[in-house]
């Protein structure tokens, strides 16, 4: 049974299913300060990419999860929360934005 910490994935490649574990996510390093996440299917070696990080991203990253804590306290005491919402949504797409170029870069 998959779970969040261990999702069922299904290669694009050769359509076999494995459990996506912590021990099969790789980083390696591309560039000077940026990074490349990835897992292997466990049967072809079909190379998933998914997502790269600089400083920016790490950054962001960080702020997003201020962002949440803040947003959790502000629904305990029911405030508003759309100002910290849109402030995570933009962090979100940016660190997206970001990962696509060196996606272009760097390969998918």
């Amino acid at each position: 049974m998959a779970t969040v910490k261990n999702p069922i994935v299904t290669c694009d490649k050769c359509n076999k299913e494995f459990k996506l574990k912590q021990s099969r996510l790789k980083t390696k390093i591309v560039a000077e300060g940026i990074e490349r996440s990835y897992f292997k299917c466990p049967e072809c070696k079909h190379k998933f990419i998914i997502m790269y990080k600089d400083k920016e991203i790490k950054e962001n990253l960080k702020e997003m999860d201020n962002i949440k804590i803040q947003i959790q306290e502000l629904l305990k005491s029911d405030k508003s929360t759309e100002n910290l919402i849109e402030q995570y949504e933009k962090l979100y797409y940016r660190n997206l934005d970001i990962s696509e170029n060196y996606k272009s870069l760097y390969g998918r």
